[in-house]
């Protein structure tokens, strides 16, 4: 069976709603893949893995001096909650989170710029703030256009630093509450955390003479809230999805497994549960190949690698072999060949990132009613992915040599948040 981008695109449309971890539209989602694996010829089944969750079912934010105001707010998925009554506080704009500023947001209600990354989350913990705010979107948003953010205290946060009150809001009303000199603030939170499940489709196709050696593919299926995600990532797991379907058809030398990972925009939970699970098995691995955002009409091809030089070239040298231009990196990749090089399997990511200007992600115009990604351009990294597939799947002896070279292993141990050997406690 020849692969094809048409197919692929066909499937993609199928699924192109909101797909939220732990939500019934990612479960079926999943049993749809699963579903379409079997079909294939191949052995699927689902791997369900539990995901630490939030609901909030309360949240208000008002100014109260110099002037009194409510704004709309999303309280973070597994906050802490206010007293029932509320919390008020002095706010102060904390900006980029400098010492000069922690010195002065003790009890305060502190609103940062940006994102809550983990190294601000600790220092603002540590500074003994009142409630965390931040801000999502651009000024120039059109409030009917767009969503506030609902976001996340995830464990790689709160377990280390403690849970906290925080909420987001809309740039527009952050750069409104700054301008007015906001002074007081009240504030609302109801949040409870609790653990859901997502689930990992699974799908193996044996190899012939060589089936010892596994050759691991991954794309994630779910997507943010307000995001049909059709670039991120169903664009990636429709590939995927041809890619088996080709394989089954014309069996390989080497073993290969077709995983689609739930919940991968909550820290990569899915490929993470899916390592744990099969740690032993991972001796045998050795390649992964990643396949995440895809089909923007404007774009460019990209293969960030983790592994070594040497791994480099060779897969510069297919691409320009196939005569697709493609930049090819030695670097890391935010998806899910983390976990895998993280245990010493090298991995392989194909991507076309949409160009400046055509590239919506993590929000509502990652959708097919953007228009801006076609089928013409899935083709694009199918190619790539079933010419890599092929010369790897069936090669004489494997030509990757098993290894992740120190930069890439120091950049995955930064990602991951682990201690130097001499920092461990």
């Amino acid at each position: 069976m020849d692969a094809s981008a048409h197919r692929a695109f066909a499937l993609l449309k199928s699924l192109a709603y909101e797909r939220v971890s732990c939500s019934e539209a990612e479960k079926n989602a999943a049993n749809r893949l699963l579903e379409e694996a079997c079909a294939a010829g191949a052995q699927a089944h689902l791997e369900p893995f539990s995901v630490p969750c939030g609901r909030v079912r309360r949240a208000k934010l008002a100014v109260t001096e110099p002037y009194y105001k409510e704004y709309f707010a999303t309280g973070y998925e597994r906050a802490a909650s206010t007293p029932p009554e509320g919390l008020d506080a002095e706010f102060f704009y904390a900006e980029d989170v400098l010492p000069a500023h922690l010195a002065q947001a003790k009890g305060k209600i502190a609103l940062i710029n940006g994102r809550l990354r983990r190294g601000d989350y600790e220092k603002l913990q540590k500074a003994g703030v009142a409630a965390i705010l931040t801000f999502s979107g651009t000024l120039l948003d059109r409030e009917s256009e767009t969503d506030c953010d609902i976001r996340k205290l995830r464990e790689t946060l709160t377990e280390p630093f403690g849970f906290a009150v925080a909420l987001n809001l809309r740039a527009a009303d952050a750069a409104e509450i700054v301008r007015r000199g906001a002074k007081t603030m009240h504030i609302e939170l109801e949040s409870e955390c609790y653990e859901g499940e997502s689930q990992n489709v699974c799908a193996r196709i044996p190899g012939t003479d060589r089936a010892g050696e596994i050759v691991s593919f991954g794309a994630h299926y779910d997507s943010v809230y307000f995001s049909t995600g059709v670039y991120d990532n169903m664009a990636g797991s429709v590939i995927l999805m041809e890619l088996l379907r080709h394989f089954a058809a014309h069996p390989p030398r080497r073993t290969l497994l077709f995983n689609w990972y739930g919940s991968e925009e909550q820290g990569l939970l899915g490929s993470k549960a899916y390592v744990a699970a099969h740690e032993e098995e991972l001796k045998d691995h050795v390649l992964m190949i990643n396949l995440d955002v895809a089909a923007p009409t404007l774009g460019q091809n990209s293969a960030p690698v983790l592994g070594t030089e040497a791994t480099v070239g060779y897969v510069d040298a297919l691409m320009k072999e196939l005569g697709i231009a493609c930049k090819t990196t030695l670097d890391i990749y935010s998806s899910d060949c983390i976990p895998f090089a993280d245990k010493g399997v090298p991995a392989v990511n194909l991507c076309r990132f949409g160009a400046p200007g055509a590239n919506f992600i993590h929000d509502r115009r990652d959708s097919l009613k953007s228009r801006y990604i076609d089928e013409r351009s899935l083709g694009i990294t199918l190619q790539q992915a079933l010419h890599l597939a092929e010369r790897v799947a069936n090669a004489s002896v494997f030509p990757i040599e098993r290894k992740i070279s120190k930069e890439i292993r120091e950049k995955v141990d930064k990602y991951l948040f682990k201690k130097p050997e001499n920092e461990a406690e």
